[in-house]
């Protein structure tokens, strides 16, 4: 959602600057162009740390399955090491 609203920046910012304004002053063109380039490069930040907080979260959740699929595993391969022992 936050991508489509940083494309949508974008293409008005590139619009804006296609079109021109003639009554503006070459001062304020440049702050426009600062100012719509600080608007893209915030929602572009702000994009990306979205997606890195969700792909830790999908991170952290993966590392805590393995670990139990690891921990029953081993658990599995002591009682089949004992059956052949002859222990149990």
């Amino acid at each position: 959602m936050k991508l489509r609203y940083c494309i949508m920046a974008c293409a008005a910012a590139g619009a804006f600057f296609v079109a021109g304004t003639p009554s503006a002053k070459e001062e304020s063109i440049k702050e426009d162009a600062r100012k719509a380039g600080r608007a893209v490069g915030s929602a572009t930040r702000e994009v990306w740390q979205g997606a890195k907080k969700a792909g830790k979260e999908v991170g952290h959740e993966a590392k805590k399955a393995g670990q139990a699929v690891g921990g029953a595993a081993k658990e599995g391969a002591q009682e089949f090491k004992r059956a052949f022992k002859g222990e149990k």
